[in-house]
């Protein structure tokens, strides 16, 4: 390899030298190139699980929203029912309210005739409150069928108050004053 080298004049060993350091100069950069995108790389890799994670999160997100979404329609359908099936409707007044007590009074097979009725508007409910008031005279067992036929009818009817005033001991008649919430929906 001498023998090579002396064979060399001065000018082709300065080229050779000149051509060496070059080399070596386009390794170090590549050597430092390498390292800086191989960072870069590991910062771009950091960078995409971060996002990824953040998508995931942003689709059970989404996926929550339209589950909320869909309950709160549901709740929405349940309050309309709620509003056409078993409140009373406030346009047509209190003549439904009279006919289905009147249904009510016959299917348990009694009749009362003393009616009072007083009316409230619950507005943060956003409901209207009809109290109905009337005295039961009659059997034990004709005030089951009563409490049977008000619990089984369709509509909300609540009874508020009930009171007794006389038992009827040893079989005989009972009296019972009933007071009753209709809600009309607003």
């Amino acid at each position: 390899m001498n023998a090579l080298v002396d064979a060399l004049d001065d000018k082709e060993r300065r080229t050779l030298a000149r051509l060496g350091l070059a080399a070596l100069l386009a390794l170090a950069v590549f050597l430092v190139l390498l390292t800086r995108v191989r960072g870069g790389l590991e910062k771009e890799r950091l960078e995409s699980a971060r996002l990824r994670n953040s998508s995931v999160r942003a689709a059970q997100a989404r996926d929550e929203a339209k589950a909320d979404w869909r309950r709160w329609e549901e709740a929405n359908r349940d309050l309309e029912e709620l509003r056409t099936g078993y409140f009373y409707n406030s346009e047509e007044g209190g003549q439904t309210l009279r006919l289905d007590l009147q249904q009510i009074f016959a299917m348990a097979g009694t009749t009362i005739t003393d009616l009072n009725y007083g009316y409230t508007d619950m507005e943060k409910e956003q409901v209207r409150k009809t109290v109905v008031s009337f005295t039961y005279a009659g059997t034990y067992a004709g005030l089951k069928r009563l409490l049977a036929c008000l619990e089984a009818f369709p509509k909300f009817l609540v009874i508020d108050k009930v009171d007794f005033p006389k038992v009827g001991s040893d079989g005989g008649r009972l009296s019972a004053k009933f007071t009753l919430a209709a809600y009309y929906g607003i």
